[in-house]
């Protein structure tokens, strides 16, 4: 995953996805986004505060679990 983040106007950390076609077809998409929003959820507690995420999946992002998802950016963010 591509993760760019910028300091938020709001305390809140806020979350963008962005999913080319080049991922894949419609309902791969649909599904990474379902699964990269449940690891958000689970993980906002430890991020940190007053952020604008945007995350672009890659290749491997397709075969990844909501588990595997919210380690991923607990690492990337060194929450």
């Amino acid at each position: 995953m591509v993760i760019e983040y910028v300091p938020s106007r709001s305390e809140e950390t806020r979350l963008g996805i962005t999913v080319s076609k080049r991922f894949g077809k419609a309902h791969e998409r649909n599904q990474f986004k379902r699964r990269l929003r449940e690891a958000f959820r689970t993980t906002l507690h430890r991020l940190p505060k007053g952020y604008d995420l945007n995350i672009r999946p890659r290749g491997l992002a397709k075969t990844s679990s909501s588990q595997q998802i919210a380690k991923e950016l607990c690492y990337l963010l060194q929450a």
